[in-house]
């Protein structure tokens, strides 16, 4: 157990009253996510390593009764959090969050704006990036200029679905990406139609964590794409997901469904 273990653990458990916490840690060279109780030692924690505990946190809660979770928050965690939140997915009174500032480097390489938590724990907050280089290009090309590089973009995709399987914010029990009628079993690559739906399926609740992106094995700028989009939500809108006060400006879901309540928020 090194210092940054001891430190986490007794924020979680000391200071906020967890029952679990959930966390990186390094073992036998590899690092990995772990979920503990007070007083286990789980080895040496790690905070250097992207990785979307907020994907794990959602499919175990179901499991946890009525445990209260810690977990290692980065500011996009936290809107992530506050849209599950939204949703009814989690429960704002089951989670401690602790704030994670993103590294220098880390906050680069996500062209973050948005970057540092409501309440810093661990790290140092570093200066958000101001731009993301490839969407300004792309935003003063002209419409058909930008139709083709998004064209080229996805005849890359090989359908992995690592862009869904390790977003925080897709959290659908049937995926319509899945269906033959959006994206036929047979054939690499997919129609435009399955960038472009996810896009709207992400429109009102994106958090630019990068997962996607990191995910993508045929390195399609994804994190760019959801961030023009996510621009357009702010103009369109004046809507940012990740608020936790505003719902959707939305009208439907992609089950046409309006939404009207919690139960049909999607």
């Amino acid at each position: 157990m090194n210092d940054l273990t001891k430190k986490l653990s007794e924020i979680a458990f000391e200071e906020r009253g967890a029952d679990l916490l959930l966390l990186m840690v390094e073992r036998h060279g590899n690092v990995g996510p772990v979920l503990i109780s007070k007083a286990e030692d789980p080895g040496n924690a790690r905070t250097d390593v992207p990785y979307q505990l907020v994907t794990i946190l959602t499919n175990i809660l179901p499991f946890m009764g009525k445990a209260k979770v810690a977990l290692v928050c980065r500011r996009c965690d936290e809107k992530a959090l506050a849209e599950l939140a939204k949703r009814g997915i989690v429960d704002d009174a089951s989670i401690v969050k602790i704030g994670l500032a993103c590294t220098k480097e880390q906050v680069q390489e996500c062209r973050c704006s948005d970057c540092v938590p409501s309440k810093v724990d661990i790290g140092e907050p570093s200066e958000p990036c101001p731009e993301d280089s490839l969407a300004t290009e792309l935003a003063a090309m002209s419409t058909e200029d930008r139709a083709a590089f998004w064209k080229r973009q996805f005849q890359k995709c090989n359908k992995c679905f690592g862009c869904t399987v390790n977003c925080p914010v897709c959290f659908c029990d049937d995926c319509v990406l899945e269906e033959r009628t959006y994206t036929p079993e047979e054939g690499i690559p997919p129609g435009q139609a399955f960038h472009l739906i996810r896009s709207f399926h992400l429109a009102d609740k994106c958090v630019e964590c990068g997962e996607c992106e990191r995910s993508c094995p045929a390195d399609i700028p994804l994190l760019t794409l959801r961030k023009m989009v996510n621009r357009d939500m702010k103009d369109l809108f004046n809507y940012t997901s990740g608020d936790r006060e505003r719902k959707s400006p939305l009208l439907t879901t992609l089950d046409d469904q309006p939404l009207e309540d919690d139960v049909h928020a999607c």
